[in-house]
């Protein structure tokens, strides 16, 4: 097998990997794209009856014309100035609209076709192109939560809360609460007095992947937040750790745009004095907390260690009074 069979192959492993998941849920899975996209990252867009790809780059159009002439160069086009078309295969059309640079993939055969020849036509570009629905996956890879949802994690904690080990249970419903919160575009409040680099940097890809939906987060820390170390160089270390991550294809999964948005995002309060530690969210209309006397570190997370865990829902005010303003997080409503 030749070398570019094999990285076909090796790149078509993980686009099945990709699609597998949209067929277990297209319509979940393919909502989950990103704004921001750097130069030739391309959103896939699951529509049912087409496929739309969209890149936030000004050129795209322009390089899609080349780029789908130059993969099927036998193939006449059809130009009514807006949309340009092609046919590459039988039950299968591309439409592409010039004024925005999306392309549209549709037909009945569509889906089988985007499978099978997608990355055979980023290739031809000859330029770095990456599929954002691989993106998105690879962040659920890094944080070990692939196919885990917190709703499920939710039905084998008692309403009273319990006893539970950190590695196995604690850990996983904290990074699937952070990010069905994040999905929601939510005001998200982490507290802990010890919040280690890996932890900050779980906090930080959950945001870029969630990026399009605006969510902020208030961390209260302590300004020596891991051991000895300040808060200032934990974050150092966390960037450091976010830049090491690769894909399959060893490039780096977040770009530095990405990962100084989402840093961005967060609203870092340190204070001395407190012991308490909880994830938070409030919307207008609701809040939710989950409570523990874990640490958010590896000493608490990684070991079998054993904390007390419990999670409630309340209503906004309820969350407000009870959590924000205790901290300083929240003005005091008058009564």
């Amino acid at each position: 097998m030749s070398r570019r069979s094999r990285s076909r192959s090796s790149s078509l492993s993980s686009l099945h990997s990709t699609v597998s998941s949209i067929n277990n849920g297209r319509s979940t899975v393919m909502a989950k794209i990103w704004s921001k996209p750097q130069p030739y990252e391309i959103g896939v867009s699951d529509k049912g009856e087409y496929l739309k790809l969209t890149c936030a780059k000004a050129s795209i159009a322009a390089w899609w014309m080349g780029t789908l002439k130059a993969s099927f160069p036998q193939d006449s086009c059809a130009d009514d100035g807006r949309y340009m078309k092609m046919r590459p295969a039988n039950g299968v059309i591309l439409k592409l609209d010039k004024n925005d640079g999306s392309l549209k993939i549709k037909g009945p055969s569509h889906y089988e076709w985007f499978i099978d020849n997608i990355e055979d036509v980023l290739g031809a570009s000859g330029e770095q192109v990456t599929i954002l629905a691989d993106l998105f996956n690879g962040i659920d890879k890094q944080l070990g939560m692939d196919g885990i949802k917190a709703i499920a994690l939710l039905e084998h904690l008692p309403k009273s809360g319990a006893i539970q080990n950190g590695v196995g249970s604690i850990y996983m419903l904290w990074k699937t609460l952070l990010d069905k919160w994040f999905a929601l575009g939510s005001q998200v409040t982490v507290v802990t007095p010890q919040l280690d680099a890996e932890r900050l940097m779980d906090i930080v890809l959950l945001l870029v992947k969630n990026d399009r939906e605006g969510s902020t987060v208030q961390l209260l820390t302590h300004e020596k937040c891991d051991s000895d170390a300040t808060y200032k160089h934990t974050k150092t270390v966390s960037k450091e750790l976010i830049k090491k991550i690769r894909t399959s294809h060893r490039r780096r999964l977040i770009s530095d745009e990405k990962m100084d948005c989402a840093f961005k995002q967060i609203s870092v309060k340190l204070v001395p004095h407190f012991n308490c530690r909880y994830i938070g969210m409030c919307t207008e209309q609701r809040g939710e907390v989950m409570i523990t006397s874990a640490s958010f570190n590896k000493r608490h997370f990684l070991n079998d260690l054993k904390d007390t865990v419990a999670f409630f829902r309340l209503t906004a005010v309820e969350y407000r009074s009870q959590y924000l303003e205790p901290l300083g997080l929240e003005k005091k409503t008058s009564v």
